[in-house]
């Protein structure tokens, strides 16, 4: 006691943790009376009754012994856990293009291609995902985890014309075409439309698919595509080469300088001054001023249908209304019962199965000596990879024979049925028009009309069209 007889009393410290356990807080009291006053142990003592094992913060316990008395001191703190990183989609294509020319490698700018276009091919990577983290847990200060919560995940912006990958992090085109974003999805389409011209606001169209233009392709300007072509308007000076059908509503006016080239049919309200092959058939209503060629029937129909200052070309069949010459302008020529494109096949192909045979005779010399040498065993390690590079492309050269072959038996039964066909005449034709079927040329000495063309032993020989 002291020199008044009062006992003494010793400093003392209390811990109050948090409801959600996140902090703890020390209130300390001053001794009396001569009391002790606060060691790091009492304190220590007092945490540890209280549960607070963790996050202790040492400065402030000694603080307290130092004499920070009667108010609340944060003692120990939790570690807060660490949300995991959102997933992140990172995008391969360029959503949004700014129409600008094309700088070619001399420095100038090609202004037909403007970029319009963001093309991409069936198996092209489109978007990437890295998924979402999952996080760092926290701490309490007695010592419990704090959960973390894991990172939020974004779904694959998937839209028609895409796929996932087997591991669900890359999004695939499913098929060639038009890469864009719709309504935060990303589409493939197989169809691209321009609805306006294809001109100076567009640039040369070029696209992997179908091609739309609700206009016209005017004049020096070009759609390119892999699959068919449709023009709502007229094609004004422009060109148009599509891998499938082209079908141009309001009609074609070359210009001298357009053109029409089709890997399957063609239908034109009508051909004007330019050029147009179709390894399909065509289907027009008017032919004035053209260079025009069919791999098979070229029909120019209707009840006023008419063929003027052409040379026109069709593997099996011409038919039309009126043929006629303006002018002085060059004579009509009708050629019927040829292709150039399997005369050129047929040149061709004997050359290429020879040479394939060449290379498949050397691969194979090279093949059977590392096959012998690994049935004995006796293939150095050094040399199973070329070995399997010469199994590869022995494999190729077969495949690609076997084609050849089967390609040359195509065209003999092709060019079996060429040498003939049939020009047919439902109206007038004009004298001095040229009628070629095969080898044969005959040029008609007077005006005609309702009359056939074929050929005979004796050549190409006329008779009532029925």
């Amino acid at each position: 006691m002291d020199e008044s007889g009062r006992l003494p009393v010793h400093a003392k410290v209390s811990i109050q943790v948090t409801a959600d356990r996140r902090t703890a807080n020390a209130v300390a009291s001053a001794p009396q009376n001569g009391g002790n006053p606060l060691a790091p142990e009492t304190v220590m003592a007092a945490l540890n009754e209280a549960g607070v094992v963790f996050g202790i913060n040492m400065d402030v316990v000694n603080r307290l012994c130092r004499g920070a008395y009667d108010r609340p001191h944060p003692i120990a703190a939790a570690v807060m856990p660490v949300r995991g990183e959102a997933a992140k989609i990172a995008y391969h294509f360029t959503a949004e293009r700014e129409l600008k020319p094309r700088e070619l490698e001399d420095g100038t700018v090609d202004y037909k291609d403007l970029g319009l276009i963001t093309g991409v091919n069936a198996g092209d990577v489109l978007c990437t995902k890295t998924p979402a983290a999952e996080g760092v847990d926290g701490t309490n200060v007695l010592g419990e985890s704090i959960p973390a919560q894991p990172g939020k995940d974004v779904k694959m912006p998937m839209g028609p014309g895409t796929k996932l990958s087997d591991d669900g992090l890359r999004l695939l085109a499913a098929t060639s075409g038009q890469v864009s974003v719709v309504k935060n999805r990303v589409t493939v389409s197989d169809l691209y439309t321009v609805e306006e011209d294809v001109g100076v606001g567009t640039g040369n169209i070029d696209f992997a698919g179908n091609v739309r233009v609700r206009g016209n392709v005017t004049l020096g300007f070009k759609v390119k595509a892999t699959g068919s072509v449709t023009v709502n308007g007229m094609m004004d000076g422009g060109s148009v080469e599509a891998g499938g059908n082209v079908s141009v509503d309001n009609g074609f006016n070359g210009m001298s300088s357009g053109e029409i080239v089709s890997g399957g049919d063609v239908r034109c309200k009508y051909l004007q001054n330019g050029k147009v092959s179709a390894k399909g058939n065509i289907y027009t209503g008017l032919i004035i001023g053209c260079t025009v060629r069919s791999g098979d029937k070229l029909q120019v129909a209707g009840a006023k249908s008419q063929i003027y200052n052409s040379a026109l070309s069709a593997r099996t069949s011409i038919s039309c209304v009126n043929v006629g010459t303006t002018g002085n302008s060059r004579p009509v020529t009708l050629e019927v019962g040829s292709d150039p494109e399997i005369t050129q096949r047929k040149t061709n192909n004997p050359k290429e199965i020879a040479e394939t045979e060449k290379k498949l005779k050397s691969i194979e010399m090279l093949y059977n000596v590392y096959a012998e040498r690994e049935k004995r065993g006796i293939l150095p390690a050094d040399k199973v990879k070329e070995y399997e590079s010469v199994k590869n492309t022995r494999g190729i050269l077969q495949s690609a024979l076997e084609g050849l072959y089967a390609e040359r038996d195509e065209i003999e039964e092709q060019m079996s049925s060429m040498g003939y066909g049939t020009v047919i005449i439902l109206g007038n034709i004009t004298e001095g028009t040229h009628v070629v079927i095969g080898a044969e040329r005959y040029v008609v000495p007077a005006p005609n009309k309702f009359v056939r063309f074929t050929r005979t032993a004796e050549g190409i020989v006329s008779a009532p069209a029925r």
